[in-house]
């Protein structure tokens, strides 16, 4: 198998719902390399009346888990999972927020009641600022839920679609998985994270769904949303649209 890239993952401990401490965050490191995941982005919630995204605290805690990564074989880059809202394009160029290892891409979420017209601007505010939009586990909201090919008007408007690699292999239920199924039948994933958040609570699972989806579809089809694109996410590479098949 092949080196695997992970672009969302809750690893900076003591500043969200992630690892509450520098130890279980060092687990989840030796856990990850185990997997064969060489670069990862780690990406703290923003989100108001929830998550501060402290970026002194945040970035400390960083530096700290940089060098146990380092050590382990494991690039750990830094970023931010920013919960769609009015302030988020001042809070990007203000620099208050971390984008995707400060590339131009933003990784995005959204709540599951999010209408499709809310998120069609969102992506329209983001990309007219010149950022370009991920948005965060897909599979999850309601709208795409109803309607799968929703993702290719986002994908249309300049936004990127990731899947979560727990969603795949069904550990949030099964209309979670059958959207994400469909998402990876219907051409649409552009990228597959962890989106881990412990050793407990919502392990990894990347390397599982990276076998499952070279068994399902192709070795190619994974090696690009596993591998290619999250390496030019994390060299800033700016991609055309990418063609939507319905193979």
């Amino acid at each position: 198998m092949e080196e695997l890239y992970d672009i969302h993952i809750h690893l900076i401990y003591g500043v969200d719902d992630g690892p509450s401490d520098i130890e279980e965050a060092t687990e989840m490191l030796k856990s990850l390399a185990r997997e064969g995941v060489r670069t990862m982005i780690a990406t703290p919630h923003k989100r108001y009346g929830m998550f501060d995204y402290d970026i002194e605290k945040v970035e400390a805690h960083y530096e700290e888990l940089k060098e146990i990564a380092e050590k382990l074989g494991v690039t750990l880059l830094l970023g931010c999972e920013y919960h769609a809202c009015g302030d988020m394009i001042d809070d990007l160029k203000a620099g208050r927020v971390h984008t995707l290892a400060d590339t131009n891409y933003v990784l995005c979420e959204f709540s599951f009641f999010t209408k499709a017209s809310e998120m069609e601007d969102a992506v329209y505010r983001i990309t007219a600022n010149g950022y370009r939009p991920i948005i965060a586990h897909a599979e999850r909201y309601g709208v795409i839920q109803e309607d799968p090919y929703f993702c290719e008007e986002l994908k249309t408007r300049g936004a990127f679609i990731q899947i979560n690699s727990g969603s795949i292999l069904g550990e949030d239920g099964r209309k979670i998985r059958r959207t994400a199924r469909n998402l990876l039948k219907y051409g649409l994933v552009d990228v597959v994270a962890s989106d881990a958040h412990g050793m407990k609570y919502r392990k990894s699972s990347l390397a599982k769904a990276y076998s499952f989806v070279v068994k399902k579809y192709t070795e190619c089809y994974a090696s690009e949303i596993f591998t290619q694109l999250p390496q030019e996410i994390m060299r800033n590479v700016i991609k055309s649209e990418r063609k939507v098949s319905d193979e």
